[in-house]
């Protein structure tokens, strides 16, 4: 398959901008055709509320595509090849439908993205149709390229009978690139990760525009990526990977409340995971074994899953000073971040209508814990608080946690309190809490496992069982690192596990009024 930046198949990030800037995209691109070389447009008369009308000549659909789901379009595209016509749905940037003669969803969206000759037009629709398209636009568009190929190569390959059997042995080690303008750590990274036989260190770059280079030659399993650096920084850096050759990629960085919301921006433009750079005064035994671990998991995305973070109008609600008698725990961890902002974006004002109040736990070193409370309030609008000492969960709030602090739920009196007390062994700590929120909440408490969640050792998941909670999955084949989420599904103790359209839904529908 050729790579997703490829002029065949997409226009860069910076064209992409300039594109939509230019054509204002958002409101109306009436007509086309997709079967020229050049590019020109139609000299007809234009209603001043009509949007444009003209010919958009060599360029391929799928770029049409990309650009109405990078700025967030909601139309509905109908594409005509000869007698044969399709339509694609796309609502704020994500394609939820389409259809194809006797076809719908994602094969139909294959066989129009088949056709490399034909015409278009978008055209206005009072409701948007039943969703029968999940994936991410990024996997969509990949994965039609990708049976173009297949079929073009099938066309041009003579058949034959005669077998050819490779003698090469492939090297099933994980592949990295280290891209850090640091030659020091550079090779202090390459010294950690080579010490067992897991892990090859393909390469190592020292700016952005070498690491772009480099993943064209070498094609590596997954990218370590430094944040600030000469010549092409890491925004820069992973934007490219991103549209041109997406593969996992993981920020290392020192943290730092410097740093925080650049952190946050990188794991919503498609970064797995963030680890702190090694340092000397810490065990360095200890460092690795968890550096190595956290590129293993993160090395398992299925970055064709990762989906760009939108944030939708929020519906006025003022948090309750009332305790609240509902909770919803959400865990998260590599590949989760921009998961739980598009689901704690409705949740927490529909918990705050039952009285209720949101935990996110999410897997990122316990100093982001503030950085990120105060960047949920500012990105997405809901009140948000750091988890600190004891306080009270009061409706309508979202308190923010991180994966191994030791967290504890308790009543005082009539008042559910969240404090940080309890083990401080990661796994060992998780199950503590959600066994004390599952005796304090009972059947008014709901735990939700995104990409990546620990769970620890399933004992504070069965707690939630046994008390007559809930325990609910996003869909694994939606996420971008679902295999902690396996364990906990063959577990039986799973009451749902639901497509991310349906989460909210799934959640409310399951607490009793008057409970």
């Amino acid at each position: 398959m050729p790579p997703i930046g490829n002029p065949k198949w997409t226009i860069p990030l910076d064209k992409h901008l300039a594109l939509l800037t230019a054509s204002g995209i958002r409101n109306g691109l009436k007509h086309g055709k997709m079967d020229s070389k050049d590019l020109s447009s139609s000299n007809h008369a234009q209603d001043t509320d009509s949007g444009f009308a003209g010919t958009l000549k060599n360029i391929q659909l799928n770029d049409l595509i990309q650009m109405c789901c990078l700025s967030a379009s909601s139309l509905c595209m109908r594409v005509s090849k000869g007698q044969r016509q399709g339509t694609i749905f796309i609502v704020d940037g994500e394609i939820v439908h389409a259809a194809c003669e006797d076809m719908a969803g994602e094969e139909a969206f294959y066989q129009i993205l088949g056709w490399q000759t034909g015409s278009f037009e978008s055209i206005e629709v009072s409701t948007t149709p039943q969703r029968t398209i999940d994936k991410s636009y990024h996997f969509l568009v990949m994965e039609a390229a990708r049976r173009v190929d297949e079929q073009n190569l099938k066309m041009a390959q003579p058949s034959s009978t005669t077998s050819h059997t490779s003698t090469d042995v492939s090297d099933e080690r994980l592949r990295v690139l280290i891209v850090d303008d640091s030659p020091m750590m550079r090779k202090i990274l390459a010294s950690i990760l080579t010490t067992g036989d897991m892990i090859n260190v393909v390469g190592m770059a020292g700016n952005g525009k070498e690491a772009i280079s480099m993943i064209d030659q070498l094609s590596p399993d997954l990218v370590m990526l430094d944040v600030n650096m000469p010549v092409m920084d890491g925004t820069s850096t992973i934007k490219h990977i991103m549209i041109e050759k997406p593969c996992p990629v993981v920020i290392m960085s020192n943290p730092g409340d410097a740093l925080s919301k650049k952190i946050f921006n990188f794991l919503e433009l498609g970064a797995v995971d963030f680890i702190g750079k090694p340092k000397k005064s810490q065990d360095i035994l200890l460092q690795q074994k968890k550096i190595i671990e956290r590129i293993k998991l993160a090395a398992t995305a299925s970055v064709n899953n990762f989906s760009i973070v939108r944030i939708p109008k929020a519906k006025a609600f003022t948090p309750s000073e009332a305790a609240c008698r509902r909770l919803v725990i959400v865990l998260s961890g590599p590949g989760g971040h921009p998961e739980l902002l598009n689901l704690l974006c409705g949740l927490v004002p529909s918990m705050a209508e039952l009285d209720g109040a949101v935990v996110a736990l999410q897997g990122l070193p316990p100093s982001f814990q503030k950085p990120l409370a105060q960047y949920m309030n500012e990105r997405c609008g809901y009140p948000a608080l750091p988890i600190d000492h004891e306080t009270i969960l009061r409706a309508g709030q979202c308190y923010v946690g991180m994966h191994g602090g030791p967290l504890t739920v308790k009543m005082n009196g009539h008042n559910p309190i969240i404090g940080t007390q309890g083990p401080k062994d990661e796994r060992e700590s998780i199950d503590c809490f959600l066994e004390s929120a599952a005796l304090t909440f009972k059947k008014n408490l709901v735990v939700v496992l995104l990409s990546g969640a620990n769970s620890g050792e399933q004992s504070g998941l069965r707690a939630v069982k046994d008390q007559e909670g809930r325990v609910i999955l996003r869909k694994r084949s939606s996420s971008m690192v679902s295999s902690p989420l396996d364990p906990v599904a063959e577990s039986g103790l799973v009451n749902a596990e639901v497509n991310p359209s349906d989460l909210i839904k799934t959640i409310v529908a399951g607490f009793k009024p008057n409970a």
